[in-house]
């Protein structure tokens, strides 16, 4: 917030995105996911609220943020419209892997320390500060000023029909090659959050 206020001072024409928890190839969501799958850590149970946009459409929203002149000085949010909790997204990986993931809840300050530890080491693993942001929502703000991916005429990927092509590769190699499921998928589709039950950005 004190970053977007002093790019507003200095550069009033400025667009500001504000992106929501990203995926997409060496990603640190879905691909820790798969990469730990056999001892995965949380905190607080998972309960984490996530938007999980797909890397490609900030990079789109971007490139058209840029040739537009009706953007300038604008703020984009870009989310996905519909909300997932972490637990939702580790259950979709392990429906899409065919392979358990074994969730190991961890008490954020043990965990913590663990962090701190890692980050000692010659080559960045995480950080504390990475802790910390798994118990923070990614939650849309209600100013009507601040514009989304609809208002820039952008439909954002499906997670539940894009995140095979970012992860397959942590699938056993006797489906590896298998294709999503119709019928499976269904189970994991969610209607959108409705704009009044919304949060408001802290």
């Amino acid at each position: 917030a004190f970053g977007e206020q002093r790019v507003r001072e200095h550069f009033p024409g400025a667009n500001i995105v504000r992106s929501a928890t990203m995926y997409g190839y060496e990603d640190e969501l879905l691909n820790n996911i798969g990469r730990f799958k056999h001892f995965y850590m949380t905190v607080n149970d998972a309960k984490q609220k996530l938007r999980p946009v797909c890397v490609s459409d900030v990079a789109h929203a971007i490139g058209v943020i840029r040739d537009s002149e009706d953007t300038v000085g604008q703020t984009y949010e870009l989310y996905n419209p519909k909300a997932y909790t972490r637990k939702d997204v580790i259950d979709l990986v392990q429906f899409l892997l065919h392979e358990k993931i074994w969730q190991v809840n961890v008490p954020p300050r043990l965990l913590r320390v663990a962090a701190q530890l890692a980050n000692a080491m010659p080559f960045h693993y995480t950080s504390h500060h990475e802790v910390d942001l798994m118990s923070i929502d990614d939650v849309p703000s209600k100013d009507p000023s601040i514009q989304t991916f609809a208002d820039l005429g952008i439909q954002p990927h499906t997670l539940e029909l894009a995140a095979l092509q970012y992860i397959r590769h942590y699938r056993p190699p006797q489906h590896e090659e298998d294709a999503m499921e119709p019928k499976g998928y269904k189970a994991f589709r969610k209607p959108p959050v409705p704009v009044s039950n919304r949060d408001i950005v802290v």
